[in-house]
């Protein structure tokens, strides 16, 4: 009898565990994933891998410089052409995160290069479990 409830009492024991476990691995949090879609979209930039710097973008993207998708990766690409890009650094160092229903905004994300320097701001949506730039407006362009 000792045995049967020894028994009983581990496996329930172990089923709690495993259930527990199911419960907290629902995956990094939102501020993470933002973080890490930043850091790619910075990387490729400075990289100047235009078909990766895409990856970042929704294809709903839109903004006052480039109507669509397809339009800014033809003006990134001339750019990276043009030599515009070149040394290019990308700083987070002064900029806010603002989330707020669905949508993070980041301002100002400092970019410089051999062309100067501009400041742009980022608006991020989760879509299908990832964060991606739906929007980019860059001061004075």
């Amino acid at each position: 009898m000792k045995k049967l409830t020894l028994t009983l009492c581990a496996g329930a024991l172990l089923l709690t565990l495993c259930l527990a476990g199911c419960v907290t691995a629902k995956g990094p949090s939102d501020e993470v994933l933002i973080q890490q879609t930043l850091d790619a979209w910075a990387k490729t930039l400075v990289a100047k891998d235009v078909d990766s710097f895409m990856a970042n973008f929704s294809e709903k993207f839109t903004s006052s410089q480039a109507a669509d998708k397809p339009t800014l990766a033809k003006f990134i690409k001339e750019a990276v052409d043009s030599g515009y890009l070149d040394d290019a650094k990308v700083s987070f160092e002064n900029a806010k995160r603002t989330l707020k229903d669905g949508k993070c905004t980041v301002y100002p994300v400092d970019l410089s290069g051999t062309a100067g320097s501009v400041a742009s701001e980022l608006t991020l949506a989760k879509e299908e479990g990832k964060w991606l730039v739906t929007g980019m407006e860059v001061d004075g362009l």
